[in-house]
């Protein structure tokens, strides 16, 4: 019997699988959109292998999400201000 105390948190790469899943994007669509071969996509998925930062950032533009938009939105920046130095 599984208890709460054995399970493993769901890695990032499953939460996407299952974002993409809930989209009704596929494997094949995505890793042909993000130009990454459709088995790194199911390892990722799966947590058995880990994808470039670029790579990523395809994923996710192509799911909808703008990592550096997400970014600037938690720091409190427009598309207009830049960093302090």
């Amino acid at each position: 019997m599984e208890t709460s105390e054995n399970k493993k948190p769901m890695g990032l790469g499953a939460k996407i699988g299952v974002l993409a899943s809930t989209q009704g994007v596929t494997q094949t669509s995505l890793a042909e959109n993000c130009q990454i071969s459709r088995i790194s996509i199911n390892r990722f998925f799966r947590g058995r292998s880990e994808i470039r930062a670029s790579d990523l950032v395809r994923v996710l533009q192509t799911l909808g999400i703008d990592l550096n938009q997400e970014i600037e939105r938690k720091l409190g920046l427009s598309v207009y201000q830049q960093l302090p130095r």
